[in-house]
């Protein structure tokens, strides 16, 4: 592929060319670089744009160990959602790639969470539940085998109890953890060493009285755990603090009065840039209690889109678009009265 030639990868032609083991690595590589830099974030970290039916919203990240930079763009609308990104040199600002997003964020969503408990979870936890059985949740079990070899059984549970079913029985046969359809989400969580949540729920369903001691709390979706969980917690860690306390659970917190932007910073332990670069620890002892509420950063997104990008040149796929001289540089293109006609 030339250096001057623009890559699109169409809808789903980004979707398997990352392995939950090298999604876990690329997260990890830009979590560090994140720790170095700190400002790698755009600014704001989400910006967003209502349309004429469509809501918009853009997340930017810089890798500066790679050169590069980028901007996942997402459009909610009643048709459905579109979810692209956008990849730049970061040195020169040359338009890279632009690719279909929506496969790579369910990976980078469960990765994130999958390497959070890597990082948090007591030695020798054998026992994760996972609440959701989603499109985002059934990439969880793989992501959660390659980061802890160690677990043996994760325990699912949903709202929907044929839900649970079906997710357990589309499972790859492959892994090497032993997964369980459980009764209910008290059920799921009640022995678990680690409980990760990714729900689209509206209300919390998960409170302090359900997690055992020592377990670790990672919630990745929106409205989904109890503000008492906060005081259940002695160690509190999350990836971007601007960004939790405006969505997610934290942000739902807030927003019910339940706790003060002020109480949350005040409780905050680490980031999880601080805990990768060695600054500050996640887990002090094993029978601490950690909850970590993880959004999941643009740096995440970016990561993932460069390990495609860079396969996608390897293996020859999508479209390649030049981006050198025009062919011919004296067609003008339509006069200003044209213009004017072409957006009315």
């Amino acid at each position: 592929m030339d250096n001057d030639e623009f890559l699109i990868l169409r809808s789903g032609e980004a979707t398997g060319l990352v392995t939950p083991a090298e999604a876990l690595d690329a997260i990890e590589d830009a979590w560090r670089d994140y720790a170095t830099h700190r400002q790698v974030l755009s600014n704001p970290p989400a910006l967003g744009l209502q349309g004429q039916d469509a809501r918009f919203k853009v997340k930017g990240a810089v890798l500066p160990g790679a050169g590069l930079a980028g901007f996942r763009m997402i459009a909610d609308a009643q048709a459905g959602a579109q979810d692209w990104f956008w990849l730049a040199d970061a040195v020169t600002g040359r338009p890279l790639a632009m690719m279909d997003e929506y496969g790579l964020h369910c990976l980078r969503t469960a990765a994130t969470g999958a390497l959070a408990a890597r990082m948090l979870a007591r030695p020798g936890a054998t026992r994760a539940a996972l609440i959701g059985a989603g499109r985002i949740a059934a990439q969880v079990p793989a992501c959660l085998a390659a980061a802890l070899p160690g677990l043996t059984d994760l325990h699912v549970a949903a709202r929907r109890a044929e839900a649970v079913e079906e997710f357990v029985a589309k499972a790859p046969k492959d892994l090497s953890l032993a997964l369980h359809a459980a009764p209910s989400i008290a059920e799921a969580v009640r022995d678990a060493d680690i409980v990760i949540t990714i729900t689209s729920a509206t209300e919390t369903f998960l409170d302090a009285s359900m997690v055992k001691p020592g377990a670790t709390v990672i919630g990745l979706g929106d409205v989904e755990l109890n503000a008492d969980l906060l005081g259940w917690a002695n160690r509190f860690v999350v990836d971007d603090l601007v960004f939790a306390l405006t969505i997610g659970n934290v942000g739902a917190w807030i927003g019910s009065k339940a706790l003060t932007a002020e109480a949350v910073t005040a409780r905050l332990d680490a980031d999880v840039g601080e805990i990768v670069g060695g600054m500050k620890p996640g887990r002090v002892t094993d029978s601490d209690n950690v909850l970590a509420i993880i959004q999941g950063m643009a740096i995440g997104d970016l990561a993932l889109a460069v390990l495609a990008w860079r396969k996608a040149r390897l293996r020859r796929l999508g479209i390649r678009v030049g981006l050198g001289a025009a062919p011919n540089p004296h067609l003008r293109g339509p006069t200003p009265r044209r213009n004017r006609a072409l957006i009315r």
